[in-house]
């Protein structure tokens, strides 16, 4: 997608979204930050379906975008280019400011056709610099493909990471297989600090994702994950483009659902000695910042 398609088309109101090719079927609403309701391939369900209504969470969805961060950043403070900058806390449940400010404002629906939907979200009050990002979700025969592009809309420049957040149902059998170097513990009393994957909290092989507690950040992530639900019959590939170099596992103990989130940057990267070299891009006047994934579903 191009500079220009950020702002060719006119934003418009809409109920939920639904678009269809394929044996996919993606419902999105956009009013409610971004989220998508739902995801199935063959009527099976690829992502856990969001089942609320009213000004419910995006939490509670089957999938969310992180603009124009993922994660968290301790207690919303950071500072760049020698200027402190404060975040107003988001979320009850977190001490710190977490995961940007797109999964809680509602997205413009530009584009829309029966495979494809564009979503578009200007930058608020919730963050220092302004910026403009679109949503683009389609259905392929390659999958369900997400993709979020960022520009830096204002006269300064500005750091920026972008993510997506899905919830894919968990149960006994439910495996997960990807490649990484390191990994990074959630944000603790002080900075995280990586270490090479182990036996506990690697997926190297396929193994099961119902025998580890996590919330940890791996580096190195080669952009390819397998998730396969014999419960259901269903064999995921996730791929990313070259922009996520990083993935959040989080699998809470005793929930039908665990995520597996494909992200530009590691956590605590606001706080690092060099945010770049934690995955933190920065963006010039104009400059934009592309993340896509592509969620692809076979049979067992």
């Amino acid at each position: 997608m191009s500079n220009t398609d950020l702002t060719r088309t006119t934003a418009c109101t809409m109920a939920v979204v639904r678009i269809a090719a394929h044996g996919y079927e993606v419902e999105i609403d956009a009013a409610r930050g971004g989220r998508i309701v739902s995801a199935s391939f063959e009527d099976v369900d690829v992502l856990r379906r969001d089942v609320t209504s009213g000004a419910s969470s995006a939490l509670e969805s089957a999938c969310f975008p992180l603009v124009p961060y993922s994660n968290r950043i301790r207690r919303g403070q950071f500072v760049f280019q020698g200027e402190t900058h404060q975040l107003a806390p988001n979320w009850d449940g977190d001490e710190h400011v977490i995961h940007g400010e797109g999964w809680q404002r509602a997205w413009d629906v530009v584009e829309q056709d029966t495979a494809r939907a564009v979503l578009r979200l200007t930058g608020a009050e919730g963050w220092p610099w302004p910026y403009e990002c679109l949503q683009e979700i389609t259905v392929s025969n390659a999958g369900i493909g997400l993709s979020l592009t960022l520009r830096n809309t204002g006269q300064m420049p500005m750091p920026a990471g972008l993510g997506f957040h899905p919830y894919f149902p968990r149960s006994a059998s439910t495996r997960l297989q990807f490649d990484a170097k390191r990994i990074w513990p959630p944000l603790g009393d002080t900075a995280p600090t990586p270490q090479a994957p182990d036996s506990t909290n690697s997926f190297a092989t396929l193994r099961p994702v119902s025998d580890c507690v996590l919330d940890h950040c791996f580096d190195g992530w080669s952009g390819t994950a397998r998730i396969t639900q014999a419960d259901t019959g269903l064999d995921l590939t996730i791929k990313a483009n070259g922009a996520a170099t990083h993935c959040v596992v989080y699998t809470p103990a005793n929930e039908p659902y665990f995520c597996f989130e494909p992200v530009t940057h590691c956590t605590g990267a606001f706080e690092a000695d060099d945010m770049r070299e934690a995955g933190l891009k920065v963006l010039q006047t104009g400059e934009t910042l592309h993340l896509a994934i592509t969620i692809g579903a076979h049979r067992l």
